[in-house]
Protein backbone atom coordinates (compact mmCIF):
# COMPACT_ATOMS: atom_id res chain seq x y z
CA UNK A 1 0.00 0.00 0.00
CA UNK A 2 1.80 3.03 -1.15
CA UNK A 3 0.03 5.85 1.53
CA UNK A 4 -1.97 3.56 3.75
CA UNK A 5 -0.85 2.74 6.90
CA UNK A 6 -2.69 0.28 8.72
CA UNK A 7 -3.30 -0.28 12.36
CA UNK A 8 -3.88 -4.17 12.54
CA UNK A 9 -1.43 -6.56 11.92
CA UNK A 10 -4.81 -9.19 11.23
CA UNK A 11 -4.95 -7.28 8.19
CA UNK A 12 -1.60 -5.99 7.37
CA UNK A 13 -1.01 -10.09 7.03
CA UNK A 14 -4.26 -10.81 5.28
CA UNK A 15 -3.24 -8.04 2.57
CA UNK A 16 0.51 -9.62 2.12
CA UNK A 17 -1.10 -13.04 1.62
CA UNK A 18 -3.53 -12.14 -0.96
CA UNK A 19 -0.86 -10.01 -2.52
CA UNK A 20 -2.87 -6.63 -2.26
CA UNK A 21 -0.53 -4.80 0.04
CA UNK A 22 0.54 -2.40 -2.90
CA UNK A 23 -3.49 -2.10 -4.56
CA UNK A 24 -4.51 0.73 -2.54
CA UNK A 25 -4.61 4.27 -3.02
CA UNK A 26 -4.15 7.08 -0.70
CA UNK A 27 -8.16 6.99 0.35
CA UNK A 28 -7.94 3.28 1.30
CA UNK A 29 -9.99 2.41 -1.50
CA UNK A 30 -8.66 -0.80 -4.52
CA UNK A 31 -10.93 -2.06 -7.39
CA UNK A 32 -10.32 -6.21 -8.26
CA UNK A 33 -12.34 -8.33 -10.46
CA UNK A 34 -15.87 -9.15 -9.34
CA UNK A 35 -15.80 -12.83 -8.97
CA UNK A 36 -19.74 -12.77 -9.02
CA UNK A 37 -19.90 -11.06 -12.25
CA UNK A 38 -16.80 -10.75 -13.37
CA UNK A 39 -17.03 -6.94 -13.77
CA UNK A 40 -13.85 -5.65 -14.59
CA UNK A 41 -12.80 -3.88 -11.75
CA UNK A 42 -16.36 -3.96 -10.26
CA UNK A 43 -15.57 -5.00 -6.93
CA UNK A 44 -14.39 -1.59 -4.91
CA UNK A 45 -12.16 -2.46 -1.77
CA UNK A 46 -12.46 -0.43 1.47
CA UNK A 47 -10.04 0.07 3.79
CA UNK A 48 -12.01 2.54 6.01
CA UNK A 49 -15.20 0.66 6.05
CA UNK A 50 -13.46 -2.38 6.02
CA UNK A 51 -15.85 -4.17 3.51
CA UNK A 52 -16.13 -5.19 0.20
CA UNK A 53 -18.91 -4.71 -2.57
CA UNK A 54 -20.14 -4.68 -6.06
CA UNK A 55 -22.14 -2.40 -7.77
CA UNK A 56 -22.98 -4.16 -10.49
CA UNK A 57 -24.23 -7.92 -9.04
CA UNK A 58 -24.59 -6.36 -4.99
CA UNK A 59 -22.31 -8.90 -4.15
CA UNK A 60 -20.64 -7.40 -0.28
CA UNK A 61 -19.16 -8.77 2.38
CA UNK A 62 -16.23 -8.53 5.31
CA UNK A 63 -12.75 -7.24 3.88
CA UNK A 64 -10.81 -9.87 5.88
CA UNK A 65 -12.46 -12.87 4.97
CA UNK A 66 -12.26 -12.05 1.07
CA UNK A 67 -8.63 -11.24 1.43
CA UNK A 68 -8.43 -14.54 3.65
CA UNK A 69 -10.68 -16.60 1.11
CA UNK A 70 -8.18 -14.98 -1.79
CA UNK A 71 -5.19 -16.21 -0.18
CA UNK A 72 -6.32 -19.90 0.63
CA UNK A 73 -7.58 -20.38 -3.22
CA UNK A 74 -4.59 -19.34 -4.66
CA UNK A 75 -2.63 -21.92 -1.94
CA UNK A 76 -4.69 -24.71 -3.39
CA UNK A 77 -4.21 -24.06 -6.78
CA UNK A 78 -0.66 -24.13 -6.75
CA UNK A 79 -1.43 -21.99 -10.11
CA UNK A 80 -1.82 -17.90 -10.89
CA UNK A 81 -4.76 -17.03 -9.05
CA UNK A 82 -7.93 -16.27 -10.77
CA UNK A 83 -11.09 -14.27 -9.43
CA UNK A 84 -13.57 -16.75 -10.82
CA UNK A 85 -12.40 -19.33 -8.09
CA UNK A 86 -14.11 -16.99 -4.99
CA UNK A 87 -17.68 -17.40 -4.09
CA UNK A 88 -19.19 -14.60 -4.14
CA UNK A 89 -20.28 -13.11 -0.66
CA UNK A 90 -23.66 -12.34 0.06
CA UNK A 91 -24.58 -10.56 3.15
CA UNK A 92 -27.74 -9.09 1.91
CA UNK A 93 -29.28 -12.24 2.46
CA UNK A 94 -31.31 -12.27 5.95
CA UNK A 95 -28.98 -15.14 7.39
CA UNK A 96 -28.03 -14.32 10.70
CA UNK A 97 -23.99 -15.26 9.47
CA UNK A 98 -22.18 -15.93 5.94
CA UNK A 99 -20.76 -18.94 5.37
CA UNK A 100 -17.51 -18.50 3.55
CA UNK A 101 -16.23 -20.82 1.02
CA UNK A 102 -13.68 -21.64 -1.67
CA UNK A 103 -13.89 -23.88 -4.98
CA UNK A 104 -10.33 -25.46 -5.53
CA UNK A 105 -9.39 -27.31 -8.73
CA UNK A 106 -10.90 -30.63 -7.16
CA UNK A 107 -14.15 -31.49 -8.36
CA UNK A 108 -15.44 -31.10 -4.61
CA UNK A 109 -15.76 -27.96 -3.00
CA UNK A 110 -13.41 -27.21 0.06
CA UNK A 111 -14.85 -25.21 2.88
CA UNK A 112 -12.45 -22.87 4.47
CA UNK A 113 -12.54 -22.40 8.47
CA UNK A 114 -11.37 -19.37 9.00
CA UNK A 115 -9.45 -18.89 12.77
CA UNK A 116 -8.65 -15.69 13.97
CA UNK A 117 -4.94 -15.24 15.22
CA UNK A 118 -2.55 -12.82 16.19
CA UNK A 119 0.32 -13.30 13.05
CA UNK A 120 3.67 -12.24 14.63
CA UNK A 121 5.08 -8.78 13.71
CA UNK A 122 6.88 -8.42 9.97
CA UNK A 123 10.82 -8.52 10.14
CA UNK A 124 10.57 -5.68 8.11
CA UNK A 125 8.54 -3.44 10.93
CA UNK A 126 12.11 -1.73 12.32
CA UNK A 127 12.99 -0.44 9.20
CA UNK A 128 10.20 0.63 8.25
CA UNK A 129 9.94 2.63 11.83
CA UNK A 130 13.91 4.22 11.23
CA UNK A 131 12.76 5.15 7.54
CA UNK A 132 9.27 7.05 8.41
CA UNK A 133 11.15 8.91 11.37
CA UNK A 134 14.29 9.73 9.54
CA UNK A 135 11.74 10.62 6.14
CA UNK A 136 9.82 12.93 9.79
CA UNK A 137 13.27 14.83 10.47
CA UNK A 138 14.56 15.69 7.69
CA UNK A 139 10.98 16.82 6.29
CA UNK A 140 10.38 18.95 9.55
CA UNK A 141 13.87 20.83 9.06
CA UNK A 142 12.56 21.36 5.72
CA UNK A 143 9.41 22.74 6.42
CA UNK A 144 11.11 25.06 9.28
CA UNK A 145 13.76 26.20 6.75
CA UNK A 146 10.63 27.06 4.18
CA UNK A 147 8.91 28.46 7.14
CA UNK A 148 11.85 30.89 7.87
CA UNK A 149 12.60 31.71 4.15
CA UNK A 150 8.64 32.68 4.08
CA UNK A 151 8.24 34.20 7.00
CA UNK A 152 11.53 36.48 6.23
CA UNK A 153 9.84 37.12 2.75
CA UNK A 154 6.54 38.27 4.41
CA UNK A 155 8.83 40.62 6.90
CA UNK A 156 9.93 42.39 3.48
CA UNK A 157 6.90 42.80 2.31
CA UNK A 158 5.06 43.80 5.15
CA UNK A 159 7.74 46.68 5.28
CA UNK A 160 6.98 47.68 1.55
CA UNK A 161 3.84 47.97 1.72
CA UNK A 162 4.16 49.91 5.30
CA UNK A 163 6.18 52.35 3.46
CA UNK A 164 4.02 52.72 0.00
CA UNK A 165 0.83 52.71 1.82
CA UNK A 166 1.51 55.50 5.10
CA UNK A 167 2.97 57.85 1.84
CA UNK A 168 -0.21 58.06 0.67
CA UNK A 169 -1.44 60.24 3.55
CA UNK A 170 -0.23 63.51 4.72
CA UNK A 171 -1.40 62.90 8.39
CA UNK A 172 1.07 61.07 10.51
CA UNK A 173 -1.48 59.16 12.49
CA UNK A 174 -3.50 58.47 9.53
CA UNK A 175 -0.29 57.74 7.63
CA UNK A 176 0.64 54.98 10.57
CA UNK A 177 -2.69 53.57 10.06
CA UNK A 178 -2.94 52.99 6.35
CA UNK A 179 0.72 51.79 6.56
CA UNK A 180 -0.46 49.32 9.03
CA UNK A 181 -2.93 47.99 7.00
CA UNK A 182 -0.30 46.99 4.74
CA UNK A 183 1.29 44.91 7.04
CA UNK A 184 -1.83 43.43 7.52
CA UNK A 185 -2.66 42.82 4.18
CA UNK A 186 1.00 40.88 3.58
CA UNK A 187 -0.10 38.57 6.66
CA UNK A 188 -3.30 37.64 5.13
CA UNK A 189 -1.62 36.48 2.02
CA UNK A 190 0.23 34.22 3.61
CA UNK A 191 -2.32 32.34 5.79
CA UNK A 192 -4.99 32.42 3.58
CA UNK A 193 -3.10 29.94 1.24
CA UNK A 194 -2.96 27.40 4.53
CA UNK A 195 -6.56 27.83 5.43
CA UNK A 196 -7.42 27.16 1.77
CA UNK A 197 -5.78 23.57 2.04
CA UNK A 198 -7.11 22.85 5.28
CA UNK A 199 -10.58 23.76 4.45
CA UNK A 200 -10.31 21.55 0.60
CA UNK A 201 -8.81 19.18 2.32
CA UNK A 202 -11.50 18.63 5.05
CA UNK A 203 -14.08 18.36 2.38
CA UNK A 204 -15.40 21.94 3.03
CA UNK A 205 -15.51 23.79 -0.47
CA UNK A 206 -17.43 26.64 0.56
CA UNK A 207 -14.80 27.51 3.28
CA UNK A 208 -12.51 26.83 1.24
CA UNK A 209 -13.41 28.83 -1.69
CA UNK A 210 -13.55 32.06 0.79
CA UNK A 211 -10.69 31.42 1.71
CA UNK A 212 -8.87 31.29 -1.10
CA UNK A 213 -10.82 34.68 -2.18
CA UNK A 214 -9.45 36.17 0.93
CA UNK A 215 -6.02 35.17 0.51
CA UNK A 216 -5.91 36.55 -3.32
CA UNK A 217 -7.03 39.65 -2.20
CA UNK A 218 -4.37 40.14 0.32
CA UNK A 219 -1.64 39.12 -2.21
CA UNK A 220 -3.31 41.75 -5.04
CA UNK A 221 -2.57 44.07 -2.24
CA UNK A 222 0.87 43.10 -1.35
CA UNK A 223 1.73 42.82 -4.94
CA UNK A 224 0.45 46.50 -5.09
CA UNK A 225 2.08 48.17 -2.12
CA UNK A 226 5.46 46.63 -3.06
CA UNK A 227 5.42 47.58 -6.15
CA UNK A 228 4.11 50.87 -5.80
CA UNK A 229 7.37 50.96 -2.76
CA UNK A 230 9.63 50.18 -5.71
CA UNK A 231 8.53 52.93 -8.09
CA UNK A 232 8.96 55.39 -5.71
CA UNK A 233 12.10 54.39 -4.74
CA UNK A 234 13.45 54.22 -8.53
CA UNK A 235 11.65 57.54 -9.24
CA UNK A 236 13.71 59.17 -6.44
CA UNK A 237 16.89 57.37 -7.10
CA UNK A 238 16.33 58.86 -10.80
CA UNK A 239 15.86 62.41 -9.49
CA UNK A 240 18.84 62.35 -6.98
CA UNK A 241 21.01 61.14 -10.20
CA UNK A 242 19.68 63.80 -12.18
CA UNK A 243 20.25 66.43 -9.48
CA UNK A 244 23.65 65.46 -9.23
CA UNK A 245 24.29 65.40 -13.19
CA UNK A 246 22.64 69.21 -13.30
CA UNK A 247 24.77 70.20 -10.25
CA UNK A 248 27.91 68.59 -12.24
CA UNK A 249 27.32 70.62 -14.54
CA UNK A 250 26.56 73.93 -12.70
CA UNK A 251 30.21 72.96 -10.81
CA UNK A 252 32.01 72.45 -14.12
CA UNK A 253 30.80 75.38 -15.53
CA UNK A 254 31.63 77.96 -11.99
CA UNK A 255 35.00 76.13 -12.87
CA UNK A 256 35.54 77.08 -15.77
CA UNK A 257 34.73 80.84 -15.42
CA UNK A 258 36.81 80.93 -12.02
CA UNK A 259 39.75 80.14 -14.51
CA UNK A 260 39.15 82.45 -16.58
CA UNK A 261 39.15 84.94 -14.23
CA UNK A 262 42.46 83.59 -12.56
CA UNK A 263 44.23 83.28 -16.04
CA UNK A 264 43.15 87.70 -16.24
CA UNK A 265 45.35 88.14 -13.18
CA UNK A 266 49.19 88.84 -14.24
CA UNK A 267 51.01 85.89 -12.87
CA UNK A 268 53.94 88.04 -11.87
CA UNK A 269 51.48 89.55 -8.91
CA UNK A 270 53.22 88.92 -5.66
CA UNK A 271 51.74 86.72 -2.74
CA UNK A 272 49.25 88.75 -0.18
CA UNK A 273 52.30 88.25 2.65
CA UNK A 274 55.08 89.85 0.81
CA UNK A 275 52.88 92.76 -0.04
CA UNK A 276 51.61 93.38 3.12
CA UNK A 277 54.99 93.16 4.46
CA UNK A 278 56.07 95.79 1.83
CA UNK A 279 52.96 98.27 2.63
CA UNK A 280 53.66 98.10 6.44
CA UNK A 281 57.25 99.35 5.32
CA UNK A 282 56.23 102.35 3.78
CA UNK A 283 53.36 103.13 5.92
CA UNK A 284 56.42 103.00 8.94
CA UNK A 285 58.71 105.57 6.73
CA UNK A 286 55.93 107.84 6.25
CA UNK A 287 55.91 107.24 2.17
CA UNK A 288 52.76 106.81 1.39
CA UNK A 289 51.91 109.56 -1.03
CA UNK A 290 54.31 108.08 -3.43
CA UNK A 291 52.81 105.58 -6.57
CA UNK A 292 54.59 102.98 -5.46
CA UNK A 293 52.62 102.52 -2.51
CA UNK A 294 49.19 103.01 -4.48
CA UNK A 295 50.45 100.46 -7.15
CA UNK A 296 51.32 98.20 -4.30
CA UNK A 297 47.99 98.44 -2.99
CA UNK A 298 46.15 97.60 -6.63
CA UNK A 299 48.67 94.37 -6.35
CA UNK A 300 47.31 93.53 -3.32
CA UNK A 301 44.17 93.50 -4.06
CA UNK A 302 44.45 91.40 -7.12
CA UNK A 303 46.62 89.16 -4.55
CA UNK A 304 43.53 88.74 -2.32
CA UNK A 305 41.39 87.95 -5.58
CA UNK A 306 44.01 85.24 -6.79
CA UNK A 307 43.53 83.76 -3.52
CA UNK A 308 40.14 83.68 -3.71
CA UNK A 309 39.67 82.50 -6.90
CA UNK A 310 42.40 79.64 -6.42
CA UNK A 311 40.00 78.56 -3.21
CA UNK A 312 36.66 78.46 -4.95
CA UNK A 313 38.19 76.15 -8.10
CA UNK A 314 39.62 73.76 -5.24
CA UNK A 315 36.42 73.71 -3.77
CA UNK A 316 34.47 72.87 -6.78
CA UNK A 317 36.86 70.20 -7.75
CA UNK A 318 36.43 68.72 -4.30
CA UNK A 319 33.05 68.68 -4.86
CA UNK A 320 33.17 67.66 -8.24
CA UNK A 321 35.23 64.22 -7.21
CA UNK A 322 32.55 63.35 -4.73
CA UNK A 323 29.43 63.63 -7.37
CA UNK A 324 31.56 61.94 -10.10
CA UNK A 325 30.24 58.78 -8.19
CA UNK A 326 26.84 59.49 -8.01
CA UNK A 327 26.22 61.17 -11.83
CA UNK A 328 28.26 57.99 -12.91
CA UNK A 329 26.19 55.47 -11.91
CA UNK A 330 22.75 56.29 -13.88
CA UNK A 331 19.62 53.89 -11.80
CA UNK A 332 18.90 50.90 -14.46
CA UNK A 333 15.64 48.69 -14.16
CA UNK A 334 16.81 45.53 -14.84
CA UNK A 335 13.45 43.83 -13.24
CA UNK A 336 10.03 45.57 -13.42
CA UNK A 337 8.68 46.93 -10.21
CA UNK A 338 5.61 44.14 -10.37
CA UNK A 339 7.45 41.50 -11.00
CA UNK A 340 10.21 41.61 -8.19
CA UNK A 341 6.68 42.22 -6.08
CA UNK A 342 4.81 38.90 -7.17
CA UNK A 343 8.08 36.58 -6.68
CA UNK A 344 8.61 38.18 -3.12
CA UNK A 345 4.30 37.65 -2.76
CA UNK A 346 5.38 34.01 -3.94
CA UNK A 347 8.18 33.19 -1.53
CA UNK A 348 5.95 34.77 0.97
CA UNK A 349 2.83 32.89 0.63
CA UNK A 350 3.68 30.17 -1.01
CA UNK A 351 6.78 29.09 1.37
CA UNK A 352 4.54 29.35 4.41
CA UNK A 353 2.32 27.53 3.11
CA UNK A 354 4.12 24.88 2.21
CA UNK A 355 5.57 24.96 5.85
CA UNK A 356 2.57 24.81 7.35
CA UNK A 357 0.80 22.21 5.26
CA UNK A 358 3.96 20.01 5.85
CA UNK A 359 3.92 20.11 9.74
CA UNK A 360 0.29 19.61 9.51
CA UNK A 361 1.11 16.25 8.09
CA UNK A 362 3.45 15.18 10.26
CA UNK A 363 1.97 16.12 13.54
CA UNK A 364 -1.74 16.45 12.97
CA UNK A 365 -3.88 13.88 14.07
CA UNK A 366 -4.77 11.04 10.93
CA UNK A 367 -8.50 10.66 11.07
CA UNK A 368 -8.27 7.88 8.53
CA UNK A 369 -6.34 5.64 10.41
CA UNK A 370 -8.38 5.54 13.37
CA UNK A 371 -11.58 4.99 11.36
CA UNK A 372 -9.84 2.03 9.55
CA UNK A 373 -9.28 0.63 12.91
CA UNK A 374 -12.13 0.89 14.45
CA UNK A 375 -13.94 -0.71 10.73
CA UNK A 376 -11.22 -3.35 11.39
CA UNK A 377 -12.19 -4.38 14.97
CA UNK A 378 -15.82 -4.63 14.11
CA UNK A 379 -15.35 -6.94 11.19
CA UNK A 380 -13.11 -9.01 13.50
CA UNK A 381 -15.51 -9.08 16.17
CA UNK A 382 -18.58 -10.21 13.62
CA UNK A 383 -16.43 -13.03 11.82
CA UNK A 384 -17.35 -16.33 12.42
CA UNK A 385 -14.74 -18.35 13.18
Amino acid sequence: MSAIVTTSEVLDQALRSAGLEEAFDDRGIAHEDCPGCGATGGLKLSLARGRVHCNACGTEGPLLAYLREKSDAAEWNNEPFSEAEIIPIEPRLPKAEPVLSVVPAAPEPIQAELISEAPTAPAEAPKQLDGRLGERIIMTLLALIFLGAGLAAAGLSGFANFQAFSLGVSDPTQAKIWGWSGVIASVCSFGGFTFFWWHISGGRRGEAVRALLFALAGAATSIAGTSLFMMNNAGEQTAAWQSAVDVRALTEAEISDWTRQLQGIPPETRSIEGLEAYLAGVEAAGRTHQKPYRDAQNELGLAKRRADLEAKIATARADLRQQTSVAGAQPTQSLPAWAFALMLELFSSQATSIAFVSLLLLYGRQPKTAETLDAVLDVEEELVV
